[in-house]
């Protein structure tokens, strides 16, 4: 029908078909045939003889109208359907908690210079795995997952959690400090990894006591920003504190040191959105 359409409307603006058939480079034959079974189709002829060309009858101009609306739709269908699967091709939305952003920076920035054609769109976490599989995330990067056989995991790293204190805080000169010595700890103590405070309570219940702080946040940036001002002191990824060693001061903690693993996740079945395999493959090398 659309093909039929095509070949009414050129012989409307030619005015001939002999020109029409030309302009469709198809037979004049050909023409004159899906004229005949669109007349069939709509129950009414569609153009007069006259001369050497063509005049189209009222019932035709109507039909013309209708045709240029239908076929301009599918125009634009085209084009948006084209634009949506070139968004998808080129974009790719990862879900990753600000302490993991802070230190996947640099990687983020190498994968770009890689890359320039993809956009990167980061979402925050929360269930990365249900995220991934109702689509509203391509990649997930965390360290909680769960297990599900539509979806794959990869080892990226493993990050060191250490204490960071303000410049004047009273263990400032310390250069470590055991895990058992956090009992000791006069100021509120404030912990963004929700996995890391479940640990800190099932190994001391005064370690414990020590979180239920009036202050709380899983945001990075704020628990920075509360130790900074000397609201408490906090339990943050090792290489995110040497970023402010200026201002704050990181303690490393032993027996045990805390490490996060974090993971790359994915859906094992992504071929419909290859900038996915890219990040994967990027993280491989």
């Amino acid at each position: 029908m659309f093909r039929q359409l095509e070949c009414f409307i050129q012989i409307c603006k030619e005015g001939s078909f002999t020109k029409a058939a030309e302009v469709l480079m198809i037979s004049q034959p050909s023409l004159s045939q899906q004229i005949r079974f669109l007349e069939v189709e709509v129950g009414t002829p569609l153009f007069e003889r006259v001369g050497r060309g063509v005049k189209i009858t009222a019932d035709g101009e109507i039909l013309y109208e209708k045709a240029l609306s239908v076929m301009r739709l599918i125009e634009e269908s085209k084009k948006e359907t084209y634009e949506l699967r070139y968004s998808r091709v080129n974009k790719l939305s990862i879900g990753i908690s600000p302490m993991d952003f802070f230190c996947l920076i640099p990687r983020f920035l190498k994968f770009h210079e890689q890359y320039p054609d993809i956009t990167l769109k980061f979402s925050s976490v929360e269930n990365t795995s249900q995220q991934l599989l109702n689509s509203s995330i391509d990649i997930g990067i965390t360290d909680k997952y769960n297990p599900n056989k539509e979806i794959h995991l990869m080892h990226l790293y493993k990050e060191e959690q250490a204490l960071v204190v303000y410049a004047d805080h009273p263990w400032a000169d310390r250069t470590f400090v055991s895990f058992r010595e956090l009992e000791d700890l006069e100021s509120s103590l404030f912990v963004g990894d929700i996995s890391l405070i479940e640990h800190l309570h099932s190994f001391s219940t005064k370690i414990a006591k020590s979180l239920q702080s009036k202050f709380e946040s899983t945001s990075t940036a704020i628990l920075l920003s509360m130790v900074l001002q000397k609201m408490g002191v906090a339990i943050l990824p090792a290489s995110l504190i040497e970023n402010f060693s200026q201002q704050l001061k990181m303690i490393r903690l032993v027996d045990p040191t805390p490490v996060r693993e974090i993971k790359l996740i994915f859906k094992k079945y992504h071929d419909n959105n290859p900038s996915v395999q890219k990040c994967i493959n990027f993280f491989l090398e």
